[in-house]
């Protein structure tokens, strides 16, 4: 059946081309890019696929089970509004909404990313479980910060609870930002899950080094090549690098990053603007940011979070958070 999706502004093509200039006057390429088409949506989707905790363990799935769970016994009754920050490809929100209709209050769900492809994605998946499910999905870039509140408040009945899904996002982001940005998207009485990737160890550790290679394998480097070839980088004109470097001076907070060194002048164009490259500049193309378990509930408290209830898989590298405004 045909599908509607809403673009906000934040998704009209001068936005994404402006921050695609912007980036690469800066050396340090947008998140969004990574996902933005539908080439780059399914190189993620493979990568996911074969390297993500929540695909590869079932103990996680487990807790984000036992996470969705608390979120909705903690509502009374009202009407379920769930928003879905960063969907993805859509697995934990289908089972997040299995649970919610069990509650057996009204839900309705949005499911949101800056990837249009993804959001597809997850509507295909959500439509082919639950046909009969309220939905309205939204295309937006949430690295611009969008006031959403009036948009999801056109979406849902009076009265309506929101629960945020937050999944695998504070790692791709300047993660004091997105909490603020969070925290000002919540009203008081919503609730927040999101989750995080978390180091058993400090940067530096063994248990640390363990995690590099899920980062530097061949399908991660075919979705980091897949944006620079799609700008009009030539594969002789770089080489990736994934590196790993301390956020903080304790090692408690540290980012893995894969980035560009760029090994013979090249000029590309962009939207009649030209960008010269010399041998040996660095283009930042992705990071990754790492709490450990003590670390994260920190940052949340900071940015003004009161943490409810809390699940880390056993191996320390996943944690889930149920927080609301403090």
């Amino acid at each position: 059946m045909p599908m509607t999706l809403t673009f906000h502004e934040t998704q009209y093509p001068e936005q994404v081309a402006m921050q695609c200039r912007q980036g690469l006057r800066a050396r340090k390429l947008p998140g969004r890019l990574l996902y933005d088409s539908p080439a780059q949506a399914q190189r993620w989707l493979a990568y996911h696929q074969a390297y993500s905790p929540s695909r590869t363990e079932p103990e996680l799935l487990a807790l984000y089970e036992r996470s969705f769970q608390a979120a909705i016994a903690a509502l009374t009754g009202q009407p379920l509004h769930y928003v879905s920050l960063g969907c993805g490809g859509g697995n934990k929100d289908a089972l997040f909404v299995r649970h919610a209709l069990d509650y057996g209050g009204a839900l309705h769900v949005s499911p949101t990313d800056t990837s249009a492809a993804l959001v597809l994605e997850t509507m295909l998946r959500l439509q082919g479980t639950f046909p009969a499910l309220s939905a309205s999905p939204l295309v937006v870039d949430l690295a611009a910060e969008p006031d959403l509140d009036s948009w999801l408040a056109q979406q849902e009945a009076d009265g309506a609870r929101r629960v945020f899904g937050c999944f695998g996002m504070i790692p791709n982001f300047d993660y004091a930002a997105l909490l603020s940005y969070l925290r000002r998207l919540l009203r008081p009485d919503d609730l927040l899950l999101i989750s995080a990737n978390l180091s058993p160890g400090p940067y530096g550790s063994a248990a640390a080094q363990r995690i590099l290679p899920q980062y530097d394998n061949p399908l991660a480097r075919a979705w980091f090549s897949g944006l620079l070839d799609s700008l009009g980088f030539a594969d002789a004109d770089l080489r990736l690098a994934v590196r790993a470097r301390p956020l903080r001076e304790d090692g408690h907070i540290w980012r893995i990053q894969a980035d560009a060194r760029v090994l013979q002048d090249v000029q590309l164009a962009l939207d009649e603007e030209l960008f010269d490259f010399r041998e040996g500049e660095v283009l930042e193309v992705f990071f990754s940011n790492r709490f450990t378990p003590t670390a994260l509930p920190q940052v949340l408290d900071d940015a003004g979070f009161k943490v409810g209830q809390t699940w880390v898989l056993d191996s320390q590298e996943e944690g889930i958070y149920l927080c609301q405004r403090s």
